[in-house]
């Protein structure tokens, strides 16, 4: 028998691994590839440490945070607010980590990973009303 009272989330830990290993995996191959054909060694470099992390950790502090809103039903109706809020607040955290760690010359890297990284999660992952659905 079926329990009615109980609705599914889109929300586990397995879709927060399954959304992390490539948000990691796809930015650094990809600054990883570029460093190598263009024989930068800085951005073959920088491609495992700042760029792969900063959009690994972006993506799971947005899950993260989506995951709250669905819970808390907060923000369900409208997605590009959703998408927007989430998107300002992990580049403002970017600029926040570049600066108070006193890394200029990888400003760009990690905001735009962690713009990456949010923009991706916040478009694909589904945040459900349950308000709307009847029983």
């Amino acid at each position: 028998m079926k329990n009615t009272n109980h609705l599914p989330s889109a929300f586990s830990l397995r879709s927060l691994v399954l959304a992390a290993i490539p948000s990691y995996v796809f930015p650094a191959l990809m600054s990883f590839l570029s460093g190598y054909f263009l024989q930068k060694t800085e951005l073959m470099a920088a491609s495992y440490t700042t760029i792969g992390l900063s959009s690994l950790l972006s993506t799971i502090l947005s899950f993260m945070m989506l995951w709250q809103f669905e819970l808390k039903q907060i923000l369900v109706q409208n997605k590009w607010v959703r998408t927007l809020l989430v998107i300002l607040l992990m580049v403002s955290l970017g600029v926040f980590c570049t600066s108070i760690f006193n890394l200029p010359s990888e400003c760009f890297n990690i905001t735009f990973s962690a713009f990456l990284g949010a923009a991706i999660i916040t478009i694909r992952q589904k945040v459900k009303n349950y308000k709307d659905e009847k029983n």
